[in-house]
């Protein structure tokens, strides 16, 4: 029989604020069970869903096919199986991916958090943030010595200007723009959040490419330096996983350039079209960098996991080689667009 939800005791699904995992608590789902797990995006970049109940969980994560055959239509509607499964077929977990894919799917939440960065995550972007809205604010604000030291205070101080204070400054870039006085404190607060959402980004791949700097070396001292350095087939697998990981990081890492370039704004000069111009870049590159960076973080995830001293025979090394770091690499590869900056 079906076990009812009782009620949001909530782990609402963006407080992680991470790519790979997305609990289903931010949904309106009705069966116990299935309200307290969570998607997760496996070593494979496939979607599966994880079960706390001690039962379920006992095989491992589930597929997302699976959950037809294990649940009874009595129990749980095929409606919710439906909602999950279009859920789970987002590229990533992250707040952007969440907010731009669920639009088309008209699936309701119970708490729109899992839209939005948490204040935690918010506050460790701050010199990040800082370094892309400092421009602004010293245009706006040219003659104040400001004292801003976290991100939620330098948002506030952009997207709540006082008009008195930098009347010709604020009027200068709303005629730019195109907009009204009154309205610019909107278009300031989507200035705000585009940015915001680069130094979400910037930060993931901070994290994660020293990380697959160091993947890499293991790997070469692995296969390279050790006795499977006269195996073809070592060698060959080295050289494929290398190239795709290079790859990847060499496509970010060209995404990340043009941000930076394009979020260098010249307020004296910016205009209507030029600032839709940057919004449709960091839109069409968030959706690029999720795919990306999901996979990339995901990847990194398991080899720390299995190797968390980068330790391990050769034979460990080439096995986890031709399984956790290969598969679903070439999918995700064929999913990013080449990208050169410009």
């Amino acid at each position: 029989m079906e076990e009812k939800n009782q009620g949001p005791k909530t782990n609402v699904s963006g407080v992680e604020d991470n790519l790979h995992t997305l609990s289903l608590t931010a949904f309106d789902i009705k069966h116990k069970d299935l309200y307290e797990a969570r998607l997760i995006k496996n070593v494979f970049l496939e979607t599966v869903i994880e079960f706390i109940d001690e039962e379920l969980a006992a095989d491992g994560p589930m597929q997302i096919r699976e959950l037809a055959l294990k649940f009874d239509e009595s129990d749980v509607s095929r409606d919710e199986i439906k909602m999950i499964s279009s859920i789970a077929a987002l590229p990533s977990f992250d707040c952007y991916t969440l907010k731009r894919g669920m639009a088309p799917l008209k699936i309701k939440v119970k708490d729109d958090a899992i839209f939005k960065l948490s204040n935690n995550r918010k506050a460790s972007l701050f010199d990040l943030m800082s370094r892309l809205t400092r421009p602004l604010i010293q245009y706006l604000y040219t003659d104040d010595n400001l004292r801003i030291k976290d991100t939620s205070s330098l948002l506030e101080l952009i997207q709540n200007t006082e008009p008195l204070k930098v009347k010709d400054r604020l009027g200068s870039v709303a005629r730019n723009l195109e907009v009204s006085l009154i309205g610019l404190p909107n278009f300031l607060q989507e200035f705000s959040e585009l940015f915001l959402s680069v130094s979400y980004f910037e930060s993931i791949f901070r994290e994660y490419n020293p990380k697959l700097d160091q993947f890499l070396l293991w790997a070469e001292d692995g296969v390279m330096n050790s006795n499977l350095r006269n195996d073809p087939n070592a060698q060959r697998e080295f050289s494929n996983v290398d190239k795709r990981f290079k790859q990847l990081k060499g496509n970010l890492d060209s995404r990340f350039r043009l941000l930076s370039n394009i979020t260098q704004v010249d307020w004296d000069d910016l205009n209507s079209s030029e600032f839709k111009k940057i919004q449709r870049e960091i839109l069409s590159q968030q959706a690029n960098l999720a795919i990306g960076l999901c996979g990339l973080s995901v990847k990194m995830i398991e080899w720390e996991k299995q190797f968390p001293s980068a330790g391990g025979s050769p034979q460990q090394c080439l096995e986890f080689l031709s399984n956790e770091a290969s598969g679903g690499l070439d999918n995700l590869l064929r999913s990013l667009p080449s990208h050169d900056a410009q």
